[in-house]
């Protein structure tokens, strides 16, 4: 399941993408496919920044652009409905000439 939303999310974004429309999507492909999201805040990832305190979050309300970023990590935290264990898998992405990359 890790595997496919980094897949998806790579697929759905493009330039014009934001956090927030990337957060409704991957969490409507969690939800679809009887998993959920168990991040404590509920978001996906983060831009990549030198001071944590300038993050911005691939959450709910926020309409930055991706590539408005240098880096973002997407790191969907997830389990099954009902399990007792979860999974993340977390990379980091960033645009290159235009076309989403894992870096």
């Amino acid at each position: 399941m890790e595997a496919y939303l980094h897949e998806a999310m790579l697929c759905f974004v493009n330039e014009n993408t934001t956090f927030e429309e990337l957060f409704y999507y991957i969490n409507n492909q969690v939800k679809a496919r009887g998993y959920v999201n168990l991040d404590f805040l509920g978001n996906l990832g983060h831009s990549i920044v030198k001071d944590k305190r300038h993050r911005i979050y691939i959450e709910k309300g926020n309409t930055e652009k991706l590539s408005a970023v240098e880096a973002f990590t997407f790191e969907p935290h997830i389990s099954l409905s009902g399990s007792l264990y979860g999974f993340k898998k977390e990379n980091i992405y960033g645009f290159n000439g235009g076309v989403l990359t894992k870096l």
